[in-house]
């Protein structure tokens, strides 16, 4: 082997060497994020106990019949009042409430009492259910656009390590041209190192689809897409006022409908099934899209759950002016 052989060999060994090491930097960064995404997946957003809710005090199913017959109730009080009376079941309350009133023994004046602060119970207990159904989902919200931005950053770092990755190695490839004496060589190192510094530019032109499995049995946004008229995760009384038309601003469509239509038209953008059984179902791989499209339709259900409080406030309203 000649002089000239042996010293393009020992140039090729170092610049094989020196792009092994930056490989190898990025293998290592490849393995700490791994171990990240998997302390991203814990779920800490599910309530840490089951709730029960007490029957006595679910919605009446027909409660128009009882409207139409109890003209007392229907002369004080607001249809849109009522019906939400109605969702925090104090109706019977109320009737109780109003038969009370028409007796002026003192016995009846302390039952009244009784009665007011039974309903006034009811209130703190709706309140504190919307309070709890809000914080699930801030949580839950909160927690897709955290995966989501990871994934983004991931993205970031590793456009960022391919452009450098290509501007070392081509300054490695012109700084070696310039420096190995034999035209061959010279060649071969310079159209080598090109061909490797232009696949690291071009890759870093292209996203990595990087995904995260997220399973999610408790998805709160299940039963607003398929429109059920039951849910088993929402409580009885937030789940009837989504269902009611009186609650939402058209009166025309219930508010899961119009928040399902909001998704369509500005968040799923004709998505496949694929993607619906994603978003939808059990879960499975998230790209960093899909975890901002989640993130959205969470944050828009959460409003217009904590919206519900304005229709309580009005039925407040309306048993402190009697």
């Amino acid at each position: 082997m000649t002089g000239k052989g042996i010293k393009w060999n020992r140039w090729a060994i170092r610049f094989t060497c020196f792009v092994s090491i930056l490989a190898g930097f990025t293998a290592c960064r490849a393995i700490k994020q791994s171990q990240q995404e998997t302390t991203a997946q814990s779920n800490y957003c599910h309530p840490t106990i089951d709730y029960s809710y007490d029957s006595t005090y679910s919605p009446q199913a027909n409660i128009d019949a009882v409207l139409k017959i109890d003209t007392a109730l229907t002369r004080r009080y607001s249809r849109h009042d009522l019906l939400m009376a109605n969702a925090i079941g104090v109706i019977p309350l109320l009737q109780e409430l109003i038969a009370l009133e028409k007796n002026t023994k003192a016995e009846a004046r302390l039952e009244s009492v009784i009665k007011h602060q039974q309903i006034l119970n009811r209130l703190l207990v709706a309140s504190t259910q919307i309070s709890s159904v809000a914080a699930e989902l801030d949580c839950e919200g909160e927690r897709a656009e955290r995966l989501a931005t990871y994934l983004d950053q991931y993205d970031t770092q590793r456009i960022r390590r391919l452009t450098l990755l290509s501007i070392v190695i081509g300054a490695a490839t012109t700084v070696a041209t310039t420096l190995i004496q034999s035209s061959d060589a010279s060649k071969a190192v310079g159209i080598g190192g090109g061909v490797i510094g232009a696949g690291f530019g071009g890759l870093a032109a292209f996203s990595t689809n990087r995904t995260i499995h997220l399973t999610h049995q408790r998805n709160l946004l299940t039963d607003v897409w398929q429109q059920n008229q039951q849910s088993k995760v929402y409580p009885p009384f937030v789940w009837y006022v989504l269902n009611e038309k009186v609650f939402s601003n058209s009166n025309q469509y219930s508010v899961i409908h119009n928040i399902r239509q909001r998704w369509e038209n500005f968040v799923l953008n004709d998505s496949s099934p694929e993607e619906q059984a994603l978003y939808f179902g059990q879960g499975g791989n998230y790209k960093a899209d899909d975890f901002h499209a989640r993130a959205n339709m969470l944050n828009q259900l959460q409003s217009s759950v904590r919206s519900i409080n304005q229709d309580l406030h009005s039925l407040a309203l309306a048993l402190a002016a009697r």
